[in-house]
């Protein structure tokens, strides 16, 4: 479609459209077309802004525009590749300001700064969302009270020890949720005091066989739930030594009789279960006796190593109740890691290219359905060639190399959007040349081994490369004249390990559209010591030693440092012009 064409359509269905796209996404793709469309977008009265891992330049064209009681749903992030955003960005919108707020989402903010905006949230009437993705651990959950929908996601393991505490009058209005990682006695307390809750996400690492006990029982001698919705990860800690497997059929079937209302069952135990997880025929009875509304039931099982007889484990589940078209509740065994799975919700995604996901003979799936395994996988390992296998990848969009001879005729390679090179025998021209002819949609590209950076004929840029990776770029051997950036002209996002704080600051340079930089400098710091003869590298230093950033207006750009096992710089930086970003 023409642009111009989007001069017919009302305005109406053009706000219609609008309702499906961030409010970034919208000024980045139509503002500055023509006066009309201008106009359209500047009237729309209600923004949606997602600041996740977002160019520099593209937050600094949304906050041009933004107009905060406008703003219904926000997404603040002060993750490595937009750090220090949220003071940014509340530098010149105070949180009040955002009195029509419906939902905020905060990912890795520190506790303070998390806390100076939760705290300020009171009085925002309307708020029933938050979705909160911390970088430490919260002693203490603030939940507002008018919250219907509350999502806590965790990067890191959290053990049971680690208790946070909700205060009971943030549960009442609860109706949906998400907590990694929950304790069993804390679960206890949200069924006692959230009476509206019907969704609830949640996963439980367990130290000890009591543990498993006690989550087992904890809604005993209660009502029953009002949840519809269930999904449950459990777990052991890795300091938990136990001959026997801890979790069995019996202890999901305690907690789970107090449910009768339950239409979504998601079910994963990732330690070694009981080999009675695998009984489907007990499932079955349990099913009809105390989950008679069910319709959803999708789980994967770690099951014990002890012999399985393949057969009859599948057995159990071929049976008229797993298969009826009401239900469809096919299932697959994996006897190599010995887990037994629904399909295709816990199907691998991912391959070794010399593999299978699932044998024929270990499903439940009938046959002339099972390409449905090999249409899910969108990550692919290319580790060999194999001519016996016949299957054409149509849906993958990650590939990674370990071997450089492809066969073409047996991948998609149009639709890759993300290249993973982990050999260092293929010569450099030989991957420019492969993604130049037959990866069109290439946009990210990663180098994780060491290279010889070397090309002996002129390579022509390739432009569509917006993400690169290079963690053994310091270790590598490369000409000093070959000039990287000549290559990759439009690279908006690098990281890369560098040998010394000179060496990033020529690469900033020389990079000119690059927006978000990680560096990891080997010569800067060693083991927490600074290496005497690398400078300290600190916000003036890079100001004062590249010419991109010293004549930048304003010095539009943050940074955060990590002094450990190794010195690394991250970068977040804008233009010189509030310039549209294409």
């Amino acid at each position: 479609m023409s642009w111009f064409m989007f001069d017919y359509l009302p305005v109406e269905m053009l706000y219609a459209i609008f309702e499906y796209l961030w409010t970034n996404e919208i000024l980045n793709s139509f503002l500055n077309i023509n006066d009309y469309l201008n106009s359209v977008i500047l009237n729309y009265n209600e923004s949606f802004i997602n600041f996740n891992s977002i160019l520099r330049p593209l937050f600094d064209l949304t906050c041009d525009h933004l107009r905060p009681d406008q703003v219904i749903k926000l997404v603040l992030s002060d993750s490595n590749d937009t750090p220090d955003q949220s003071q940014l960005f509340l530098s010149r919108f105070p949180i009040e300001q955002f009195i029509n707020l419906r939902a905020i989402t905060l990912i890795e903010i520190d506790d303070d700064d998390a806390q100076s905006i939760l705290t300020n949230l009171d009085h925002m009437k309307y708020l029933t969302c938050m979705k909160i993705n911390p970088k430490f651990h919260y002693t203490h959950l603030n939940i507002k009270p008018q919250l219907t929908r509350f999502i806590v996601k965790y990067s890191d393991v959290i053990y049971f020890e680690n208790q946070t505490f909700i205060i009971r009058n943030q549960l009442l209005q609860l109706r949906h949720l998400s907590l990694t990682y929950c304790s069993y006695f804390q679960l206890e307390y949200i069924f006692r005091y959230a009476p509206m809750l019907t969704s609830l996400n949640i996963s439980i690492i367990f130290a000890t066989h009591n543990g498993v006990n006690s989550f087992a029982d904890c809604n005993k001698e209660r009502p029953p739930l009002n949840l519809i919705n269930l999904t449950l990860s459990l777990d052991m800690s890795i300091d938990c030594i136990h001959s026997d497997p801890i979790i069995s059929r019996a202890h999901l079937e305690r907690f789970l009789s107090h449910m009768p209302r339950l239409r979504r069952l998601g079910l994963i135990v990732n330690c070694e279960g009981n080999s009675n997880l695998a009984y489907g025929d007990r499932w079955k009875i349990f099913i009809v006796e105390r989950l008679p509304l069910l319709r959803i039931f999708n789980f994967k099982f770690h099951l014990e190593h002890i012999y399985h007889d393949k057969q009859t484990i599948l057995s159990h589940f071929r049976n008229s109740f797993w298969l009826d078209k009401n239900r469809n509740w096919f299932v697959a065994y994996n006897s190599r890691r010995s887990l037994l799975f629904t399909v295709p919700y816990f199907a691998p995604r991912s391959i070794l290219y010399s593999g299978t996901p699932v044998l024929h003979n270990l499903t439940t799936l009938p046959i002339e359905q099972y390409s449905i395994f090999y249409n899910m996988i969108n990550e692919l390992t290319f580790d060999s060639i194999n001519e016996e296998l016949s299957y054409h990848y149509t849906n993958v969009d990650k590939l990674i190399l370990l071997n450089h001879k492809i066969n073409k005729a047996l991948i998609d390679l149009s639709r890759i959007q993300c290249l993973c090179v982990n050999l260092s025998s293929c010569p450099f021209d030989t991957i420019i040349q492969l993604i130049r002819h037959s990866m069109p949609n290439l946009n990210q590209l990663s180098f994780n081994c060491k290279l010889s950076l070397t090309c002996s004929t002129p390579i022509i840029p390739l432009e569509q490369i917006r993400i690169l990776h290079m963690p053994f770029f310091a270790y590598s051997l490369t000409d000093d004249n070959f000039n990287w950036s000549r290559i990759f002209l439009c690279v908006e996002r690098l990281s890369m390990t560098v040998n010394s704080c000179h060496e990033m600051a020529l690469l900033i340079d020389r990079f000119e559209n690059l927006s978000c930089a990680s560096f990891n400098i080997i010569n800067c710091c060693i083991n927490g010591r600074r290496n005497l003869r690398e400078r300290r590298v600190t916000r003036q230093w890079i100001i004062e030693n590249t010419r991109r950033l010293a004549t930048m207006d304003n010095n539009n750009f943050t940074c955060r440092f990590e002094d450990t096992n190794i010195f690394t710089v991250h970068l977040w930086i804008g233009n010189n012009n509030q310039q549209q970003i294409k």
